[in-house]
């Protein structure tokens, strides 16, 4: 459990949390090229996030041989992306970026 203080009624949560489990961690490599590949771009819903990826998108597709964007958003910007669209993002693209906005 992550430490909690109580001060003048108000509960202040130490941010840092816990402990993760010990496990298997790994990054996946990094591709070659960006050459052929679908590029999918998660926004987080806040203010211009999708104006921000959209043109970021065009960008990458007019320097880099993209073969497609998927664009993705969360339904909260405070909460974790839902894992219906996690699996679609993992089955649609190559390459993801995120992005915030405000």
């Amino acid at each position: 459990m992550a430490e909690t203080v109580t001060v003048r009624n108000m509960r202040l949560v130490n941010p840092t949390g816990t402990s993760l489990s010990s496990g298997d961690f790994h990054l996946n490599e990094r591709p070659d090229t960006l050459s052929g590949k679908t590029l999918g771009l998660l926004e987080n819903s806040k203010a211009n996030s999708d104006k921000v990826l959209h043109e970021l998108g065009q960008m990458l597709k007019e320097k880099y041989d993209l073969k497609d964007i998927v664009y993705f958003n969360k339904h909260s910007a405070s909460l974790p992306t839902k894992p219906d669209v996690v699996q679609d993002m993992v089955n649609k693209v190559d390459i993801l970026i995120t992005g915030i906005g405000d």
